[in-house]
């Protein structure tokens, strides 16, 4: 089996101020492991300050004179731009939504900021050796045909179905309530918690005892109990690559209520008892009265095993041992 050292260059990877911080990236690095892969991080702490970033490029040029590395795998586009500013060691850059698509407005349109990662990932597509992206709609923004398309993976052994009144007793929730799950900071703009919040007023009309049951900062091994204890899952982000969130209630056969955002249509695919719907209260607030009325769980883990992290993991050995082989 090929080995190959690697340095994970990223802005998202937890840390003490909050665990569940970029897990998908750590949970990714993890599980190439078993293939061969050793790696060591270099964190850039974007929230903490932006000048990180300037800081970063120094230690990554220490890190390459103390080291021997055969690939640098940068995560998101902004630690991307630091992992090439070195040409010692083949570049891999992991591109997760935001950054090839825009950061957006509850409106719709992308701010200022997001005009700027825009352009970025672009440019620096074009600089590097090989790129992943999340989506088919990442691959055509980017206009590159090379471009491998390989969402983040779901750790299956994690996330499992439990009986439902079980995982609620273990987080003290009210077994009578019907619990709308949603995954993210409300304070997040893009991620329209305030339609969610009208689609679940108007449920209540109909199903009173409906609640939102907000998750942010959740250390990713309890995940899969809040998965579990919800009714439904309920996204409608301006933006998305892959939603991590709509996989893991899949794995775990939650039923999904989904705006088409990203990958969303892709994911839930045939499965029986998730939804696409449209950006509005009505249709929302409707699918949610219907499952919640129904109270059966989604047949939707055997579907999304495609995405298990094993399985992710050999598809990303597969860029490394192609960018390796490839002429400096």
């Amino acid at each position: 089996m090929t080995s190959y050292r690697v340095l994970v260059v990223t802005n998202l990877w937890p840390y003490e101020g909050d665990r569940s911080y970029g897990c998908f990236v750590h949970a990714q690095m993890e599980s190439l492991k078993p293939l061969g892969v050793e790696f060591d991080v270099l964190f850039i702490n974007g929230r903490e300050s932006r000048w990180n970033y300037a800081r970063a490029v120094g230690e990554l040029r220490r890190r390459l004179r103390a080291n021997h590395y055969d690939i640098i795998h940068a995560h998101h586009v902004l630690a991307g731009c630091v992992a090439r500013c070195q040409f010692l060691a083949p570049v891999v850059v992991t591109f997760h939504g935001n950054d090839v698509l825009g950061k957006a407005r509850r409106s719709g349109s992308i701010t200022l900021l997001g005009h700027l990662f825009r352009m970025l990932s672009f440019l620096l597509a074009r600089l590097v050796p090989a790129i992943i992206v999340q989506s088919q709609e990442m691959k055509a923004k980017l206009r590159l045909n090379h471009a491998y398309v390989i969402p983040c993976g779901i750790d299956l052994e994690l996330f499992q179905p439990m009986e439902r009144n079980e995982a609620r007793r273990r987080l003290g929730l009210d077994t009578q309530r019907k619990f709308v799950l949603f995954p993210y900071d409300r304070g997040r703009v893009e991620k329209r918690y305030d339609l969610v919040e009208a689609a679940v007023i108007r449920a209540r009309q109909q199903v009173p005892e409906i609640e939102i049951l907000e998750v942010s900062g959740v250390p990713p091994g309890r995940m899969p109990l809040y998965m579990n204890a919800a009714d439904i899952l309920v996204l409608t982000s301006m933006i998305e690559g892959s939603p991590v969130a709509v996989k893991e209630a899949m794995a775990t056969n939650l039923p999904v209520v989904t705006v088409d955002v990203g990958d969303a249509a892709e994911l839930i695919g045939p499965t029986e008892g998730n939804y696409l719907v449209p950006r509005d209260v009505e249709a929302i607030a409707a699918k949610i009265v219907d499952v919640c009325r129904r109270g059966t769980r989604a047949c939707s883990r055997e579907w999304i095993a495609q995405l298990s992290m094993e399985r992710v993991a050999k598809q990303i050995l597969a860029v490394y041992a192609r960018v390796v082989r490839r002429p400096r």
